[in-house]
């Protein structure tokens, strides 16, 4: 693994690479604040608004029917495979 440092800015939730990493190459990312993200978040326009909640009305409103760890079919349907 070969490891390169550069220094960008962050705008729109996008970072820019240098331009000598090829497409389509694998990359581990580490990122570095120098900022406290809260100072960051109170500069945002995007802080002031609240967050979005479900409405109350939805609650109880989902009902499970099959168990989520219960195997999709019995295991005698795997002998078929056989």
């Amino acid at each position: 693994m070969r490891a390169i440092e550069f220094e960008t800015v962050a705008q729109h939730h996008t970072v820019r690479l240098p331009g000598h990493i090829p497409d389509g190459i694998r990359l581990r990312v580490l990122v570095l604040m120098e900022e406290d993200p809260l100072d960051a978040q109170s500069a945002s326009p995007l802080a002031d608004k609240p967050l979005r909640k479900p409405s109350p009305k939805l609650a109880g409103s989902v009902v499970m029917h099959d168990d989520l760890l219960a195997p999709a079919e019995p295991e005698e349907a795997w002998s078929v495979l056989q």
